[in-house]
């Protein structure tokens, strides 16, 4: 039976309960450690999620506007073989990299917009939300607060894809995220008779760019289109984390801070499938990190749903909205109006005709 041991923050206030004064400056250290590390792997796996596009295969031609709508998750995992040599015993006995989580899930709702351009060529704006519900608890003694943001713009162009050869998608990707976890935690400890609470709390910004290169081949049968390729990161930017104990059972605080950069080269492998019909698509991808540290141990799966409507200045559109609307409609009837301009002609022939008719009337006046 595996033994459970206990919350990191609970072990640490029973450490100090017991410790003397000149074991803190070795605590203190560990924490420093510990946010380094916590900073250096949060930031590697934060900057694969940041490189993430999600373009499904299908291309937007003529001007026209196509939102879609994805939710999806990605793992963000820790290498303990890098976690910092701990100097306090009693943390050793803990187990040291035990005390954290072998990786975190990161969930994820984006929106996409593309616009369809010439020379078979679709740009997109992209924004994107995870945020977790007030008092989300990760463990029975411990809450999260999660906010992330980002914002995209992109770029592709298709080549190929007529008879039997599959489509060519090459992109140029940024986005920008940036956000924090907000960890709290109270701990009702009994040591020697004497029960206490004390606090634990963490925090981990980050800000980040990334800058990518995407290439995906893609072939519909039928109404399924199952795509795959490669992608290329650059990114910049970095994660501060802080952790802090409070130490009520020797009016001691604990505390350490670090900040740490991402990789700059990150590699993905791209692949999925989409099911299209006339109004509406639905898509599934998933990312696999093939480059850069933790290779395929950071992944990111995906699923949305993309309705093609048809708004703008492609021919298209004017054939849609003429049976429901009268803007698209209207330009026909002033044309018509103007190629029968002469219609005026017979009705001034009939009140010329009517006038010699009226003449009989006047001569029975004059009898």
């Amino acid at each position: 039976m595996k033994k459970t041991r206990p919350p990191l923050a609970a072990a640490l206030v029973l450490l100090l309960s017991a410790a003397p004064a000149r074991a803190n400056p070795s605590l203190s250290d560990d924490f420093q450690g510990m946010s380094q590390w916590l900073s250096h792997e949060m930031a590697q796996g934060l900057a694969f999620n940041a490189g993430e596009t999600f373009d499904p295969p299908r291309e937007v031609k003529g001007y026209a506007l196509q939102p879609d709508i994805s939710l999806g998750v990605g793992k963000i995992p820790f290498n303990k073989r890098d976690f910092p040599v701990l100097q306090t015993q009693a943390l050793q006995d803990e187990g040291g990299s035990a005390l954290f989580p072998s990786g975190t899930l990161f969930p994820n709702l984006a929106l996409h917009l593309r616009m369809g351009l010439p020379g078979r060529m679709d740009a997109y704006v992209r924004f994107a939300d995870a945020t977790t519900p007030p008092g989300y608890k990760i463990s029975p003694t411990m809450t999260a607060q999660v906010q992330t943001n980002s914002i995209g713009f992109g770029l592709r162009k298709h080549f190929f894809g007529e008879d039997e050869w599959p489509t060519l998608s090459l992109g140029a990707h940024f986005n920008h995220v940036r956000g924090y976890t907000n960890l709290k935690g109270k701990f009702t400890i009994d040591s020697n008779g004497l029960t206490q609470s004390d606090g634990f709390t963490g925090n981990i910004k980050w800000n980040l760019n990334s800058y990518g290169l995407t290439a995906i081949l893609s072939k519909s049968f039928d109404a399924w289109t199952p795509f795959g390729g490669f992608g290329y990161n650059y990114a910049t930017g970095s994660v501060n984390t802080s952790l802090d104990l409070a130490a009520s059972a020797v009016n001691t605080r604990v505390f350490g801070e670090a900040s740490d950069h991402p990789e700059k080269s990150q590699g993905r492998e791209i692949a999925g499938f989409s099911y299209d019909r006339a109004a509406w698509s639905f898509f599934l991808s998933g990312e696999l990190k093939a480059l850069g540290q933790l290779q395929y141990r950071s992944y990111i799966i995906d699923a949305g749903i993309a309705l093609p409507f048809d708004i703008g200045r492609g021919p298209a559109i004017f054939y849609k909205k003429r049976p429901g609307g009268a803007t698209a409609a209207a330009p026909k009837p002033v044309l018509e109006e103007e190629d029968e301009a002469p219609a005026p002609k017979p009705k001034m022939r009939k009140r010329a005709e009517n006038r010699p008719e009226q003449a009989p009337a006047d001569m029975i006046f004059l009898k």
